[in-house]
């Protein structure tokens, strides 16, 4: 076992030794630089030898033991030169590395963790999660020095997309950073497995949420009771979507979920499992008249892209406008559901795109889409 261990152990050294440029620690880059130098001047060494025995008149590749004395002794001269300045310039490299490179760069990365740490200390921990956990987000995790300083750099500077009173993104976020994730994202899958969905497959979703009767809990208990009503449903949403997507304030009390299902996860199933799961963790508690009853929400959404076989003819921010729409259905329809669109066929011109998107219930008309509700 001990044997298969350091074998294993060996071998994940040397892979980052081969990582040129994302070395971890010195010892690895020092390995690199001696074996480059080694291979280097054994070439050299054996050209060397092979020019000044044509010289003396003797051939090149024989058994030591029957070279002429000579020659012996110019191949161990040459051995030992070639060793001796192996160690010299490997030293001097590994030396120039260390003060110009590693040095520094571990310098900077302990000073980036410093100042991070320091602006993070002012808000909770969630919002690290926020960024290690969010899909659209390539945070790579190979611990090389490259990776330390983009993970910490992410996190800083998501500080001002952070909403500290839900623990979510906000939306400056979601306008500034995540759309165009989304759409580089969409295209990208289009590109890799065209609109036709296999299983497995990842299909996008929006949706709108919207706490219901907010502005009355407001009123009852006030603002600062609101906003533990708002941190728990952050809380909650977060708990929901977990590693699938991300959670945004989208303003007041309205939440966006951008999520990523993987086909044949059904978005009527999901909407039905935010909404019920929100009904049963977020309540108001105490003692008194009207505490210790639910709080709930209303759920409108919408696959993103709407139109499949115009994937780029609707913005991101008009998906969240017929999510927008159909969470306002769902308002209208008694609250606590949800309601969700989906593609019939694809309008024919530009100007139906528009009237849909500022309509859905036009686009259901002219059977352009289909509303879902439980």
């Amino acid at each position: 076992m001990t044997f298969f261990y350091n074998v294993r152990k060996a071998r994940k050294f040397l892979q980052g030794v081969f990582a040129v440029g994302q070395w971890k620690s010195l010892k690895e880059a020092a390995t690199f630089i001696y074996i480059c130098a080694t291979v280097f001047l054994t070439v050299v060494g054996i050209f060397l030898f092979s020019f000044l025995s044509y010289i003396m008149g003797y051939k090149t590749f024989v058994p030591i033991n029957q070279m002429p004395k000579t020659q012996a002794l110019t191949l161990l001269t040459i051995t030992i030169g070639m060793l001796f300045i192996d160690f010299l310039t490997g030293t001097f490299f590994v030396w120039l590395y260390d003060k110009m490179i590693m040095a520094p760069t571990e310098s900077i990365i302990k000073e980036i963790e410093k100042k991070t740490e320091a602006a993070s200390a002012a808000f909770p921990v969630e919002m690290r999660q926020l960024v290690e956990e969010n899909p659209f987000i390539k945070v790579s995790s190979t611990g090389t020095w490259v990776d330390s300083i983009d993970k910490y750099i992410t996190i800083a500077g998501n500080e001002k997309y952070y909403d500290e009173t839900t623990g979510c993104f906000n939306r400056k976020y979601f306008q500034q950073v995540l759309s165009g994730m989304l759409k580089t994202e969409m295209l990208i899958d289009i590109k890799t497995s065209g609109s036709l969905k296999t299983y497995g497959s990842r299909q996008y979703a929006i949706f709108m949420i919207d706490i219901d009767h907010f502005k009355r809990i407001n009123d009852e208990f006030g603002h600062q009771y609101g906003d533990v009503i708002l941190a728990l449903v952050g809380k909650t949403l977060r708990k929901i979507v977990a590693n699938k997507g991300v959670v945004i304030r989208n303003g007041g009390e309205e939440f966006l979920l951008i999520v990523c299902l993987n086909y044949p996860e059904s978005m009527e199933s999901y909407a039905e499992n935010v909404r019920a799961v929100f009904e049963k963790n977020v309540r108001i508690t105490g003692q008194g008249a009207g505490k210790n009853r639910p709080v709930t929400c209303s759920i409108g959404y919408t696959p993103f892209p709407l139109l499949h076989d115009q994937p780029t003819g609707i913005s991101v921010q008009d998906h969240v406008k017929i999510a927008d729409q159909a969470m306002y259905l769902s308002k209208t329809c008694g609250r606590n559901t949800w309601r969700g669109v989906e593609e019939v066929h694809p309008p024919y011109n530009e100007e139906e795109i528009n009237k849909m998107v500022e309509s859905i219930l036009y686009g259901e008309s002219s059977r352009y889409i289909r509303i879902l509700c439980p």
